[in-house]
C-alpha cells in the first residue's frame, strides 16, 4: 500500500459518517425551491431536543425520496437563515411539520418516528400516475386517459 492506498484510506475515514443536510430553505430560496411541488417540510431550531432526536430521520426520509418527481422534502431553520420565513407562517412550536402545496400547507400531526414519517409520504404524499400527473405515467397509460378523458362524462357514468 503506497501513498494512493494511504490517501484513498484518508479519504475513506473523513467521508465516514457525513451527514447528507436536508434541503434547507429560507424566505428567498423558497418559491423557487417548492415551485410546482407537494412539499413536506420541517420547522425546526438547532437548540431544540426533539429536532435533535429526528433530525437523522428526516435525512433518511428526504434521502429515501430524494428522486421523487414533484415532491420535495426539506427543512427551515428558524433560529438561523429561515427565521422570517417562520415569522411568516407564524411558526411557534419546534419541530412543527407541514405538508401538502407550499401555499397551503396543512400540519402533521401524526407521530415523529422514520416510519411512519416515511408511510405517510409513500402513501399520503407521493404523486402518482393519474389525470392530474399524466408525466408520472406510462405510455400506455397515458393512451388510455387520454382516451377517457375526451370522452363525454355521460359515456364515462355508464361505463
Amino acid at each position: 500500500g503506497g501513498p494512493l492506498a494511504v490517501a484513498l484510506a484518508l479519504l475513506l475515514c473523513l467521508n465516514w459518517g457525513q451527514r447528507v443536510a436536508a434541503v434547507s430553505m429560507t424566505k428567498q430560496s423558497w418559491d423557487r425551491t417548492v415551485a410546482g411541488k407537494t412539499v413536506f417540510v420541517k420547522f425546526f431550531a438547532p437548540w431544540c431536543g426533539y429536532c435533535k432526536k429526528m433530525a437523522d430521520d428526516w435525512i433518511q426520509l428526504e434521502k429515501d425520496h430524494a428522486d421523487s418527481e414533484g415532491l420535495l422534502i426539506g427543512e427551515v431553520n428558524c433560529a438561523g437563515v429561515g427565521t422570517s420565513k417562520c415569522d411568516e407562517l407564524n411558526i411557534n412550536g419546534f419541530p412543527t411539520l407541514m405538508y401538502g402545496d407550499p401555499s397551503n400547507m396543512v400540519e402533521y400531526k401524526g407521530d415523529r418516528g422514520y416510519k411512519s414519517l416515511s408511510h405517510f409520504v409513500t402513501k399520503e404524499l407521493r404523486k402518482t400516475c393519474g389525470p392530474s400527473d399524466l408525466g408520472l405515467c406510462d405510455e400506455a397509460t397515458k393512451q388510455l386517459l387520454h382516451g377517457l378523458l375526451k370522452q363525454p362524462t355521460e359515456e364515462l357514468r355508464r361505463a
